[in-house]
């Protein structure tokens, strides 16, 4: 009686061209998708002159024109000595702060329109140059 033989895995021997080729093709491509990860541009980083400016102009308005009111009766007046302009569009001129109260999403809003404001200004200052 013949007994059929059974393929069985050798381990001994080296794999073929087309396993190797399709391993290393796998690694490339696993390669290409994990790399857009790993290379992640930087953050922006912050234009630190034009925070400075912006800094001051709240310093100056909270000492200067509103320094008579305590800090908590002061935002409204300093906001609208920092940029009139803004503080309309900010909307603080219809529905003002309340005394203590924190607005964090017109507090965001105003200070993007503030910044957006001294650039042009800063903009307009070179033009002129």
């Amino acid at each position: 009686m013949v007994v059929p033989k059974t393929s069985t895995l050798d381990i001994t021997t080296p794999p073929s061209r087309w396993v190797v080729l399709l391993s290393k093709i796998l690694l490339v491509l696993l390669i290409l998708f994990l790399l857009p990860d790993l290379v992640r541009a930087k953050p922006k980083k912050k234009n630190r002159a034009l925070e400075n400016l912006y800094n001051a102009r709240i310093i100056y308005c909270e000492t200067g024109d509103c320094g008579h009111l305590i800090l908590e009766e002061s935002m409204n007046c300093v906001t609208k000595c920092v940029s009139e302009k803004c503080y309309s569009e900010v909307k603080y001129d219809v529905d003002p702060l309340e005394d203590g109260e924190v607005d964090v999403n017109r507090a965001t809003l105003f200070a993007q329109c503030t910044r957006n404001e001294l650039l042009k200004e800063r903009a307009r200052g070179r033009t002129r140059q």
